[in-house]
């Protein structure tokens, strides 16, 4: 199976759903990856997980670009705006770090997005 098979049989779900399912898939994995790593590399894994999935998200929803990183997130944004000294741990730093590059890499995917939907037309 190509990556392009992949593609097309799951560019009829909508960005929305599959932002909510990598954001719980990447917080499941990471349950189970607590128990055998240490910390800080469990919320590297978390952001790079995410970043690597808002990329691949807007590469197939480029229209979407604004809420895929928001959505991606969102398990890790709404600590942040709970707590006000989130952003001094070190888990704040790289996760905040990864909620950036995770904008940053959904802004690439749309854009590789968009010229992949004006080839194809």
């Amino acid at each position: 199976m190509g990556a392009k098979e992949i593609f097309t049989r799951i560019a009829w779900v909508p960005a929305w759903a599959l932002a909510l399912l990598s954001a719980l898939l990447v917080a499941v994995l990471t349950g189970i990856l607590n128990n055998y790593i240490e910390i800080p590399w469990t919320y590297i894994f978390w952001s790079l997980s995410l970043v690597l999935a808002s990329f691949l998200i807007c590469i197939i929803h480029p229209e979407n670009v604004i809420a895929v990183p928001f959505l991606c997130n969102i398990l890790s944004i709404l600590p942040a705006a709970c707590d006000n000294t989130f952003w001094t741990t070190s888990f704040g730093i790289i996760i905040g770090s990864g909620i950036v590059l995770s904008v940053i890499s959904g802004h690439l995917g749309a854009s590789i997005g968009r010229k992949r939907k004006v080839s194809r037309e």
